[in-house]
């Protein structure tokens, strides 16, 4: 199976419609650019930027077929039933962000997750290994943090220096956020009444798990 590929938005909705998709997200789709005004060139550099990288194969009668592999890949973005994301808003001192989103997609027992980079969106066969390894690469350097309870209107909004939410979403089905914030080195998350909750690193981590698989 293909670890990984690089598809452009227009690329990965044009394999959605090769496949026949059940399902996509909208946030690719979103990505796009204006494909309405000359269907027909967009389909062509699609088929040739697919066939480039080994994901549409042609044979000789001119008939064409998906990499199995990268079927393997596209299969839980189009017709897994849950899907999931972690975004993560990195704040300035002079208050400007910049963010990365990470999208995951579940299908069969398969993970597929997607970075929106420069070069196109990279799918990436995942598993839970990776799942974890990525929640734990959030926590700031040398991470020590005890539970400590704080009013949320004593935070100074200038000391938070990153927002973190975790969504996940099952079809038919209302989508559940976690909202989290680096504040002075800590993560907290807000409970009720006003008040906020510093996390240790593993309770941390095994939130943002459940919360991405939808436990």
């Amino acid at each position: 199976m293909k670890k990984e590929i690089i598809l452009t938005p227009e690329e990965l909705y044009y394999m959605g419609t090769v496949l026949q998709a059940k399902y996509i997200d909208y946030a690719y789709v979103a990505a796009m650019g204006d494909i309405s005004q000359n269907r027909g060139l967009y389909e062509s550099l699609c088929r040739e930027g697919l066939a480039k990288k080994g994901i549409l194969l042609e044979d000789f009668s001119g008939q064409t077929e998906v990499d199995k592999s990268a079927r393997q890949l596209l299969e839980p973005i189009f017709f897994g039933e849950m899907e999931a994301s972690l975004d993560v808003a990195s704040i300035t001192e002079d208050g400007s962000r910049t963010a990365q989103n990470r999208r995951f997609h579940f299908y069969e027992g398969r993970i597929t997750s997607a970075l929106p980079g420069p070069e196109g969106i990279a799918l990436q066969e995942t598993d839970d290994g990776q799942l974890q390894a990525w929640i734990a690469a959030l926590l700031p350097e040398g991470y020590q943090a005890e539970e400590e309870k704080l009013p949320i209107k004593d935070m100074d909004r200038k000391q938070i220096s990153r927002i973190l939410a975790v969504k996940n979403t099952r079809v038919g089905e209302k989508s559940t956020v976690e909202i989290y914030v680096e504040y002075q080195g800590k993560i907290y998350r807000e409970l009720a009444g006003g008040m906020a909750e510093s996390l240790p690193g593993a309770q941390f981590c095994l939130r943002a798990y459940r919360g991405l698989k939808g436990e």
